[in-house]
């Protein structure tokens, strides 16, 4: 470059402008420094959103000197293949041996710049002047469980932050704004505009700023305009393209459902599938694109979709070319869909699957001898397959191949070629699946869409649903039949019979707990301890039906109109089944009570002391009050909050998960608030029967024994079948509990 020093006597001065790896007034000195080649990869959920990746070579000092920095600018669907080549230099010339040096690099969604995870790479080898690193880096899925945090009082202004990639548990302080050091002790007032993130400073005093996406600048403060008059159609989000790097554009549409282009400006090709009834599905559902190439292989390429209990159709949206569509329930059961001569982009295909469609192993279209021949002896005897059964035949397949049926020269001839039927995808690693389920996704590197497929005994999304023992909630059997943003008018009707009796039990619940809390609030009632328990049964009534009224209402509303505020969520989600818990256990122990107090009435007779029994009651409801709340307290630290998101709905789910040893003592704890009191019921009853017989006995010298105890029964057996039929009636869900095998359906 050259300088002009003075226009009179036109001096000049040629300067040399370095790249990063060279220095010098001639760039004739090559400088220290780590030459890295990064590819980063996302899981699907994170596939349309824009990262910002902050590189940063660091040392292990107190002041934890950035000698240097590179920020990325990262969106999926635009630089998924990408690999990216910097270069990060020491701060002082020669480097410092006695330092050790890592690379730390930090990961932060640039829309809500909320904070994902971060990454450590020591330099083992601090002596070379040149040291290269090829890194993956792979970007958490979503949420607050992949941020690990840990208890470090030493991060006097910030929280201690795990790696998300040792296995050593090393950890870091992740500083407040405008402090910084190892230990966050440090703090120096930061440049960066007000809406953004500074995450560090560099021995310049030059911080280190992450912009949000309407920002841009070294201090983030200059607005981008370039997405206020950009060209996105059909609702497509606009992205500013880093500076840093050549695009031919300078903004990306991240398109909505349906669309594709660079624009959004291109309709999706539109697939509707809907199923006889007599087809036994899958909730997971793989859909197989198949594009039929001159002289070349075929290329296939997988999508997969969800299909809710409620539903028996679905629709799939593609932007790619194709030829063949083969569908696939889980454990290889193919059907065909459609065979199209010559691709046509935006077209809408509807498409009913029959059981005529479905292609079979070839072991079951011959026998097991005949599938376990050499392949070429096999398969010149796959033509013979297609014309043995005409027409019914439409495909099959073996441990290679798949292969179509279809009509020439008024024969019928075999077309097969080579598909692979296990696709061992598995998320990068990173499964976002509950109660291990497997997790697949479309492609190996760039995923579009992943999907979980559940194991026995387990269903949703996520696989977050449990079929087995107590695991039955009302968020597992309703939440699917919800429809969100769908009136309850026009919700099914299995949904309108669930409202309608919960109306019906909690309105009657209330009276019946109102009208018994005013009888039993009464002075001469209270005198004794069965009064006591009584009113306390009335109270317990009461709340039941308010909490059960609360639960179902919020999770009505919160799957109809998509409740976003999280807290609130997470609280009821913690406490309402809970307390419903502690209630209903409750409810049962004061009945128990009323009936033991009973038998005490009859045993005792006139030796009965009414004041020590109101005592004895208060002390009785305090303990199992203590008892029920210990007994069900680890309920609410195993609940928590999942999103479930796919491309029709988003739902916010509240499960628990138990370990195996906790998921033992929860259902036997179940089975002893179940049978104590109900063993309780019976045995009082039986005992004030066989004492009111015994009582009487002594006055009517007329009457036998026997007679005595039938009279005594037919007048008190209510108190017999009560608790007898609340057993039967509640017995299926203990047997489901303890059953070693789960509902299927």
């Amino acid at each position: 470059l050259r300088v002009w020093l003075n226009n009179e006597n036109s001096s000049t001065r040629i300067t040399c402008l370095c790249p990063s790896s060279y220095y010098g007034d001639k760039c004739q000195y090559q400088n220290e420094r780590i030459s890295l080649t990064l590819q980063v990869r996302v899981l699907s959920d994170s596939l349309q959103i824009p990262f910002s990746i902050i590189i940063l070579l660091i040392d292990n000092t107190d002041q934890r000197i950035i000698h240097s920095y590179e920020q990325l600018n990262y969106l999926s669907v635009k630089d998924c293949n990408m690999k990216y080549n910097i270069y990060l230099t020491y701060a002082t010339r020669p480097k410092d041996l006695k330092k050790n040096y890592s690379i730390h690099i930090d990961i932060y969604e640039r829309i809500s710049l909320t904070y994902r995870g971060s990454y450590l790479f020591p330099i083992y080898f601090p002596f070379l002047p040149v040291h290269r690193l090829a890194l993956i880096v792979d970007i958490p899925q979503k949420g607050d469980k992949n941020i690990q945090t840990c208890s470090n009082n030493r991060c006097n202004h910030g929280k201690c932050i795990k790696y998300l990639n040792n296995a050593e548990n090393i950890t870091f302080c992740k500083c407040d704004n405008e402090w910084f050091g190892e230990y966050c002790n440090i703090q120096q007032s930061c440049q960066c505009s007000n809406d953004s993130l500074c995450i560090g400073v560099l021995p310049n005093n030059r911080s280190i700023c992450i912009c949000p996406i309407d920002k841009f600048g070294p201090r983030c403060l200059l607005p981008n305009s370039i997405c206020q008059n950009s060209t996105c159609h059909n609702d497509g989000q606009c992205i500013p393209n880093d500076n840093y790097l050549i695009y031919n554009q300078k903004f990306v549409c991240i398109c909505s459902k349906g669309f594709i282009g660079e624009q959004c400006e291109t309709v999706d090709n539109k697939l509707i599938l809907s199923f006889e009834k007599s087809i036994v599905r899958s909730q997971s559902i793989f859909i197989h694109f198949v594009e039929v190439i001159n002289n070349n292989f075929p290329k296939r390429a997988t999508t997969f979709k969800m299909m809710p209990i409620r539903q028996d159709s679905i629709i799939i949206y593609w932007s790619r070319p194709f030829h063949l569509v083969f569908i696939e329930f889980f454990d290889k059961n193919y059907y065909f869909v459609v065979h199209e001569t010559i691709y046509n982009q935006s077209t809408t295909i509807a498409k009913m699957i029959n059981p005529s469609d479905h292609c079979q192993h070839i072991s079951k279209i011959f026998n097991e001898s005949f599938a376990k021949l050499d392949l070429i002896r096999r398969i010149k005897y796959y033509h013979l397959t297609c014309e043995l059964y005409s027409s019914n035949l439409k495909c099959f397949y073996d441990d290679i191949h798949l292969c179509l049926c279809y009509d020439f020269n008024r024969k019928r001839l075999a077309n097969c070629f080579e598909f692979d039927h296990n696709m061992t995808f598995d998320c990068l690693g990173q499964s976002v699946c509950e109660n291990d389920g497997q997790c697949f996704q479309d492609h190996p590197n760039c995923p579009h869409k992943s999907i979980c497929i559940c194991p026995l005994c387990y269903y949703g999304t996520l696989c977050q649903f449990s079929t087995s023992g107590f695991g039955l909630s009302l968020d597992a059997i309703l939440g699917y039949h919800i429809l969100p943003n769908i009136s309850i008018i026009h919700q099914p009707i299995i949904i309108k019979i669930s409202l309608t009796l919960t109306i019906i039990f909690v309105v009657f619940g209330l009276i019946d707990g109102f009208l018994s809390m005013i009888t039993f609030k009464t002075e001469t009632t209270l005198t004794v301890g069965c009064g006591i328990y009584l009113l306390g049964s009335s109270i317990t009534t009461l709340l039941t039906m308010i909490i059960f009224g609360l639960k179902f209402c919020i999770l009505l509303f919160a799957q109809i109109t998509g409740i976003s505020n999280r807290l609130f969520l997470r609280i009821q989600c913690i406490s309402l089944d809970f307390f419903l818990r502690v209630c209903l256990n409750m409810d049962q122990w004061l009945n128990a009570c009323v009936a033991m107090e009973r038998a005490v009435t009859v045993i005792q007779a006139n030796r009965f002391n009414r004041k020590k029994s109101k005592q004895s009651a208060k002390l009785a409801i305090i303990i199992l009050l203590v008892v029920n709340i210990v007994t069900s307290i680890h309920d609410p630290f195993y609940r928590r909050l999942i999103d479930e998101e796919n491309e029709d709905e988003r739902r916010i789910w509240c499960i628990i998960t138990y370990p195996t040893g906790l998921h033992a003592f929860n259902s036997i704890m179940h089975t002893f608030h179940f049978l104590a009191p109900f063993l309780i019921n019976l045995i009082s009853a039986v005992i004030l029967i066989i004492k009111k017989s015994q009582q009487q006995l002594t006055i009517q010298t007329n009457r036998t024994y026997k007679e005595l105890l039938r009279i005594h029964f037919e007048k008190h057996k209510h108190l017999l079948t009560a608790p007898i039929i609340l057993v039967i009636l509640a017995l299926p869900r203990l047997i489901i509990s303890f059953a070693s095998k789960c509902m299927k359906s």
